[in-house]
């Protein structure tokens, strides 16, 4: 594991580089292609953004990737013969998680509009179980609607942050917009488990009985995992994780919860690791186009959502193969492929989101960003009995050795975390609310964390205390309050 370590310490600094060897080669009309030099498409400035987003990067640039994909989304969606790409959903559903990737920006001119497009557009064209690769045949692919699946539960997530009754530019309100997502969501949900192996894999096309697919098995983790852990805007789990009827397509129906799918599914991948651990996969059922999943990386992440720990020994060499597609001289990760490897937009996406996967799980079992303290001792530190917020920017804290209070004075941005988590659900606060209150990438949220704890632990004369835990609520990573919460 020492090159998987090696990478996962290098990884901050990695997407930094590569973030800013993709602002270097934005195009002119804010989006990107493939490789550095390819023309502007939407799947791959859909791409881009989550990794802006991991390295701290937002302003002009995401402004201008937006402008991109709302004006790209309609355009790249008409019939070929009309001057469009074809009517594939890979478009839609690309798009909408692109316009969601930047919540902060969700006001922007044109955003909201688009996000009301995308959603009438997955309505009109849904077809049995799911949604179809292109329009025309009604075969339901496992790749578009894993993928339309993921950007649906996004934005009903984000609905819910915004908070009911909104008026969005363009007309429509987040309830009603939400009305018309929930469904949506239902039906891809019965779709995939209908398509469901009694293995708990999926296979790589629909309706055949093919072999188990790893880059299909790990979208369906990914997508059904991400509608299972929203929460609604009173903190309540947005999706009921109740028995459900899974298989049918081939072999007997089984009740079986989403929770439940998700881990044996992950299971299957790690039993299965030898079939994708330095494996691209070509995605057959794709009509028109070569397209590839980078399936080390994919099902990596997927099997860390549901439930591995990344030091897995398992993993270890998918970890291994990610650290060596690092190229230093181009300033990206590589796809390696039958002709060699060339650095991709594709290549640094999925290992990207495989790494911050990573972090975010070591995260919530306390060895990300506070290993070092783990290492030193940190379980023989003082537990802090309450804490409570006072006037100005000052955290009175009470530990089992104080005989009153001690006043611990932050900095605004520092205070700000203090509030954001206080006021949040009392069993912890998901790390991209956390983001999205302080305006910082998910990636930022854990260095916050340690300076919090640290000033903490500075005014209580340097013994080792936190004030915010890593936390685990709905299966979302988080932090929550020490202790208990006592409002001033």
């Amino acid at each position: 594991m020492r090159k998987a370590r090696a990478g996962l310490t290098a990884f901050e600094a990695r997407a930094g580089e590569a973030a800013r060897t993709l602002l270097n080669n934005q195009g002119h009309d804010g989006g990107w292609g493939l490789t550095l030099t390819s023309v502007s498409s939407i799947v791959n400035t859909s791409e881009v953004l989550p990794v802006l987003r991991v390295a701290g990067i937002a302003g002009q640039p995401v402004r201008q990737a937006l402008d991109y994909l709302t004006g790209a989304i309609p355009e790249h969606c008409r019939p070929r013969h009309k001057g469009g790409r074809g009517e594939h959903t890979r478009f839609i559903a690309f798009g909408l998680a692109g316009l969601l990737s930047h919540p902060r920006f969700f006001h922007q001119e044109g955003v909201a509009e688009a996000v009301a497009w995308c959603v009438g557009w997955f309505d009109d064209h849904r077809v049995d179980h799911g949604w179809p690769e292109v329009l025309g045949p009604d075969d339901t692919s496992l790749h578009q609607t894993a993928l339309t699946m993921q950007a649906l539960a996004q934005l009903r997530d984000t609905l819910h942050d915004l908070g009911p009754g909104l008026v969005l530019p363009g007309g429509t309100d987040t309830t009603s917009l939400l009305e018309r997502v929930e469904p949506l969501i239902d039906h891809g949900v019965h779709g995939l488990l209908y398509h469901r192996r009694p293995s708990g894999a999926w296979g790589w096309r629909t309706y055949v009985d093919t072999d188990p697919s790893p880059s299909k098995t790990a979208l369906c983790v990914l997508a059904l995992s991400t509608v299972a852990s929203g929460t609604g805007p009173g903190g309540e789990p947005a999706y009921r994780d109740v028995p459900r009827d899974t298989g049918g397509v081939h072999g007997s129906v089984r009740k079986k919860r989403l929770s439940e799918v998700v881990v044996d599914a992950g299971q299957w991948l790690l039993r299965n690791h030898h079939r994708w651990e330095t494996f691209v996969e070509d995605d057959k059922d794709v009509q028109g186009t070569a397209w590839v999943h980078m399936a080390y990386a994919l099902c990596t992440q997927a099997a860390i959502r549901s439930g591995a720990d990344p030091r897995d020994p398992r993993l270890s060499t998918a970890w291994r193969l990610m650290n060596d597609l690092w190229d230093g001289e181009a300033g990206m990760w590589n796809e390696p492929g039958a002709s060699g490897k060339r650095a991709t937009i594709r290549a640094a996406y999925y290992t990207v989101s495989a790494y911050q996967e990573a972090r975010d799980r070591l995260a919530r079992i306390g060895l990300g960003e506070e290993a070092g303290a783990v290492d030193r001792g940190i379980s023989s530190e003082i537990p802090i009995v309450s804490a409570e917020l006072a006037d100005g920017q000052t955290v009175l804290l009470t530990t089992q050795h104080d005989a009153g209070p001690v006043a611990c004075e932050l900095s605004e941005r520092l205070f700000d975390l203090a509030k954001a988590v206080h006021d949040g659900p009392s069993e912890g606060m998901p790390t991209e609310q956390i983001a999205q209150a302080l305006f910082v990438a998910p990636s930022s949220v854990p260095k916050y964390v340690q300076r919090l704890n640290q000033a903490v632990s500075t005014a209580l004369g340097g013994a080792p205390a936190r004030l915010l835990l890593a936390s685990t609520a709905n299966g979302v990573s988080g932090y929550a309050w020490a202790r208990s919460k006592v409002t001033g």
